[in-house]
């Protein structure tokens, strides 16, 4: 009896931070919203710039910069970055 009790209290503690810590993670690895058709430039130090038309004036612009480029989709920058229309 003792075992189920100890068991149900574990349950009761384990389920809410586990959900917690999903609901946390999945919020940290949002980045900007991005315009129809632009990138954007993500500075380390905050702030963003997203008048880029393509994701090549992104990283000219970028360079040499604490930041990083964003765009339609993690596959949309991959085919960019390659020149591959390949990838889906």
């Amino acid at each position: 009896m003792r075992t189920i009790q100890k068991l149900a209290i574990a349950s009761a503690i384990a389920f809410p931070a586990l959900a917690f810590a999903a609901m946390t993670t999945a919020a940290a690895k949002a980045g900007p919203v991005v315009p129809s058709g632009h990138y954007c430039l993500l500075y380390d130090e905050g702030g963003t710039d997203c008048s880029f038309t393509s994701y090549e004036q992104c990283l000219a612009t970028a360079d040499g910069l604490a930041a990083e480029c964003f765009g339609k989709s993690i596959y949309d920058d991959a085919r960019e970055a390659v020149g591959n229309n390949s990838i889906r």
